[in-house]
């Protein structure tokens, strides 16, 4: 396959030069009205404290760490599976 290799510099294409956006902490911002209380410490997300888990114990990172490690078997498990099968399948 050949490569397109243009024949003149206009064949090349063009470059458009974009002009910058207008600064809009300058203006207003074109009639828009303000959100809320837009200070540093504002956030439109509520607060997520009562999302918040209590201080984790040794007990419970203990109990992560264990199922973790059985997912992790598991999942060796199931790969080891897949890998035995597709080994069957190959030689049959």
């Amino acid at each position: 396959m050949t490569s397109y290799r243009p024949e003149s510099k206009a064949d090349y294409g063009r470059v458009i030069q974009f002009r910058p956006r207008i600064d809009m902490s300058r203006g207003s911002h074109s009639g828009n009205a303000p959100i809320g209380d837009a200070g540093p410490e504002y956030s439109p997300v509520p607060d997520l404290a009562k999302y918040e888990c209590p201080e984790s114990d040794d007990d419970e990172y203990r109990h992560r760490m264990t199922v973790n490690a059985i997912a992790a078997a598991f999942t060796s498990v199931l790969i080891l599976a897949g890998v035995w099968i597709a080994n069957m399948m190959a030689h049959a």
